[in-house]
């Protein structure tokens, strides 16, 4: 009887044991695709950044050429 019982003890171990596995694989999954979704927003972000520079630059752009002109029509204004 005290055996049947360590049997059935060390099955249920067992499986609890397969069922942590598979709960810590899944964990694993997860913890990868978040970590790849990470670098993939942080990629997103860069390209963001290096693109409202791109932008910033060419606003600097356009101000000097307004200043440019403004100069150039104030010569020709009475």
């Amino acid at each position: 009887n005290v055996i049947d019982k360590l049997n059935e003890s060390s099955e249920k171990m067992n499986e609890n044991k397969e069922k942590l596995v598979d709960l810590m694989q899944n964990l694993s999954a997860i913890a990868e695709e978040n970590a790849a979704g990470t670098e993939e927003a942080s990629a997103a972000i860069e390209e963001q950044s290096a693109s409202i520079e791109e932008i910033a630059n060419g606003s600097e752009g356009l101000v000097n050429i307004i200043d440019e002109l403004q100069g150039i029509i104030n010569k020709f204004t009475v």
